[in-house]
């Protein structure tokens, strides 16, 4: 099928299953998910994108001949039911399961067992969803790893069911301080990390304190000296992507072990991977097939790997653009740069938006590899 006939028929999906109350419809609804994600969502089997088109076209078949069949209008989910166990014999014994107790058993397999808190398994989906949100609409996402001081020597003194008892007591006194919107997943044995929608780093950085605070002040903790570290990072401000995110908040960590613990260390700026060039550049930028261009933009921290620029117009992360530079060569020509959009930072009345390059040419190599070694790697 070409690529506007798989459209029109997962929108006619959409539609059809919009008000069936599938607990995943409205992340399918708002996302561009593929049609082999969508068909996993109601039967939980992996199929190629292929395979799932074809699916997906038998089903709705199936669906238009059903409904002539019982004189009413079929559900998917019946359709998928007739199609999977009559058609397919894809479910040799299938049986029906509540909605309830399926989306419990969903969430149990999301939940960390011992402290109720979310597993590494959602942290990488819920990460994902709101990285993906900052992009698009422009918000701060900021994270916090918690470390608990010396935890091992917790578990040698007082045994591991103590030690237990303190992960499941902390975990508590995280989620009664945190906001609705926040989440707290289990990083790791003694860690926990944070995820905190629409907040920049000092936010990050105020409710992480609380967090250590509050724990200082429980008698359940103070009584026996447990403590813990914490490091806060914030996209974009001290990351350009999910991985350098969690390294910032780890190393921030990592720094307020080392200045003695019981702390919140904040990462900075982030550490990019070529320096910039001190200098600005008037660029004109072309959007997709667009031919004509927008003008009158200048170049900030420009680098090998990419630069930012500021404009009025919103642009989607990941939107493909191509950067012309007007004032790069002496001789007046224009250089060509083929970039694409990894964040986005809404100001009062325009963007910032961070480009990496998908190619950098000769030009601006020649003029930037002098100065690569001569600046202090300020990132990309």
């Amino acid at each position: 099928m070409i690529k506007r006939d798989v459209l029109k028929l997962r929108q006619r999906i959409l539609q059809l299953t919009e008000g069936s109350k599938n607990f995943l419809y409205e992340e399918y609804k708002n996302e561009t998910k593929t049609l082999a994600g969508l068909l996993q969502t109601f039967v939980h089997l992996e199929f190629s994108e292929e395979e799932a088109i074809e699916h997906w076209i038998k089903i709705l078949e199936g669906m238009d001949s059903l409904t002539k069949k019982i004189g009413r209008e079929a559900s998917v989910y019946l359709s998928l039911v007739d199609y999977f166990t009559n058609d397919n014999h894809v479910f040799k014994s299938p049986m029906l399961v509540e909605v309830h107790v399926f989306r419990q058993a969903e969430r149990l397999a999301m939940v960390d067992a011992l402290t109720g808190a979310f597993n590494r398994r959602y942290m990488d989906l819920i990460l994902r969803k709101e990285y993906n949100r900052c992009g698009r609409y422009g918000k701060n996402l900021s994270v916090c790893i918690i470390d608990i001081d010396d935890f091992k020597s917790i578990n040698d003194t007082h045994g591991h069911l103590f030690g237990d008892e303190v992960l499941m007591k902390i975990t508590n006194l995280i989620k009664e301080t945190l906001r609705e919107e926040d989440v707290v997943c289990r990083y790791g044995g003694e860690e926990f990390l944070l995820v905190l929608p629409e907040t920049d780093a000092h936010g990050a950085f105020l409710l992480a304190e609380r967090i250590r605070l509050a724990v200082k002040a429980e008698p359940y903790f103070r009584d026996k000296g447990i403590t813990f570290s914490g490091g806060t990072a914030s996209c974009p401000g001290s990351a350009f992507d999910i991985s350098s995110l969690i390294d910032s908040a780890d190393r921030a960590l990592y720094q307020a072990k080392y200045d003695g613990k019981d702390c919140i260390v904040e990462a900075t700026t982030e550490r990019r991977k070529f320096g910039r060039y001190p200098h600005t550049w008037d660029i004109a930028v072309y959007y997709g097939n667009e031919k004509k261009s927008i003008t009158g933009l200048q170049t900030h921290n420009v680098s090998l790997g990419g630069l930012q620029f500021e404009c009025q117009l919103n642009f989607g992360v990941d939107s493909a653009l191509r950067f012309e530079f007007n004032s790069l060569e002496e001789n007046g020509r224009t250089v060509d740069v083929p970039g694409k959009l990894i964040w986005v930072k809404k100001n009062n009345r325009s963007y910032l938006y961070g480009v990496t390059f998908l190619e950098t040419p000769q030009e601006i190599e020649a003029k930037l590899r002098p100065v690569e070694h001569a600046l202090p790697a300020m990132g990309e």
